[in-house]
């Protein structure tokens, strides 16, 4: 049996969705051939998902709701109980993903002396998204920090035995970074989770926030945080209504630690179309497809100025995909890999534009729900753990 140690990218178990490391390491703990120990970072108090995995909370914490505060402040504890972990456990392989690098560095030369495999986890583009739970990344100290963790994560991704991402632009990232041992970048996509393949019916959440049937309900499911361009979409949004088209804004998500959402409410009311936006918080992870089904757009307005945002490989692409709603994204590397099954819009006339055409062939699809189905099953997150898994063994009897 190979014993893994995963330490996470945020909170495992206080997140308020499931994130890639839930959906992939619960597929593949099954305590015969993988055993799977997962070290908790309590940044959000009380739990809100359950795991089948060894769960490791740190005995001593110092407790904050500032991200970078509570990693720096707790880096020697959790440095030491990590180790202690993998040495009580037997541990086999660490496999890493964190937002905040700094202790996993130190962690990766511990781990070499122990003479573990070691994967790095690269989610994201972790110079950016770590550096903007801490200031402004565009600003003078943005500039800096972003230097720093470039540096360290530049150092995890040459010091890994493999290194796993989800997309392709991040692939070449790291294969430029690893330079001769480009080789052991794997590309292992985000999935989507298995109730996404059934077809939900919309009409309950339409009717239950009042829209009817000539409503162009326009939606975006996430976190509401920096990575996004939210201000260029409210903006055409507010054009096409004021333009005349019926349009109705669902925003599904919330907050997770900046004040990024604060901003988004303020753009809402600047431009004026606080009377057709519909916040409905987030939902549990089950309830997604249905509130999927009620849109008729789904968006994915990620800013391609944030390296976070330009690196990202959005699961949420499938997950509106899988419910038959037309699907608008900003030019990311990403995006523009599958847009034969999208619409890419870069500005709010482009925004304007797509939504109109959508709005004139409401009722005709480019693609069959049998075609995105079949394309689905590929991307199913049992599929991608099997991915995973291939990668460990190939390092465990290497």
């Amino acid at each position: 049996m190979i014993r893994l140690l995963l330490i996470p990218s945020s909170d495992y178990l206080g997140h308020p969705f499931p994130q890639r490391h839930n959906q992939i390491f619960e597929r593949i703990h099954d305590g015969r051939d993988f055993e799977v120990h997962v070290v908790r970072f309590n940044m959000f108090g009380k739990a809100k998902l359950s795991s089948k995995c060894i769960i490791h909370d740190f005995p001593l914490e110092f407790n904050t709701s500032r991200t970078s505060i509570y990693y720096l402040s707790n880096a020697v504890s959790h440095l030491q109980e990590i180790l202690r972990i993998i040495k009580r456990e037997a541990i086999d392989v660490v496999v890493a993903g964190n937002l905040l690098p700094p202790f996993l560095l130190e962690l990766c030369k511990k781990v070499s002396r122990l003479k573990l495999s070691f994967i790095f986890d690269l989610q994201d583009y972790y110079p950016t998204s770590a550096a903007g739970y801490i200031c402004d990344v565009h600003g003078l100290s943005g500039t800096v920090v972003k230097g720093v963790f470039e540096s360290m994560t530049q150092a995890l991704l040459r010091m890994a035995d493999a290194v796993t991402v989800p997309g392709f632009a991040l692939a070449m990232y790291a294969r430029t970074v690893r330079g001769k041992t480009s080789s052991g970048v794997y590309v292992v996509p985000n999935g989507v989770s298995e109730h996404f393949l059934k077809l939900h019916n919309g009409s309950r959440i339409r009717e239950k926030l009042g829209y009817d049937e000539e409503d162009l309900v326009v939606g975006y499911v996430g976190s509401i945080e920096f990575w996004l361009d939210m201000k260029t979409l409210i903006r055409a949004l507010s054009k096409a209504y004021r333009g005349g088209l019926k349009v109705r804004f669902m925003l599904v998500g919330g907050r997770l630690q900046t004040a990024y959402a604060e901003n988004v409410i303020e753009w809402i009311g600047r431009e004026g179309i606080g009377n057709i936006t519909d916040w409905v918080g987030f939902v549990e992870h089950e309830k997604v497809p249905e509130y999927i089904a009620a849109m008729d757009v789904s968006t994915i307005p990620f800013d391609v100025k944030n390296p976070t945002a330009y690196y990202a490989a959005p699961n949420k692409l499938w997950e509106y995909l899988s419910q038959g709603t037309d699907v608008v994204s900003t030019p990311i590397p990403e995006a523009l890999v599958y847009k034969s099954l999208l619409n890419i819009a870069a500005s709010e006339d482009e925004y304007v534009a797509v939504l109109k055409r959508i709005r004139r062939e409401k009722n005709k699809k480019d693609h069959s729900q049998n075609e995105i189905k079949a394309f689905l099953k590929k991307r199913m997150w049992t599929a991608i753990a099997e991915e995973i898994k291939e990668v460990i063994q190939s390092l465990v009897h290497d």
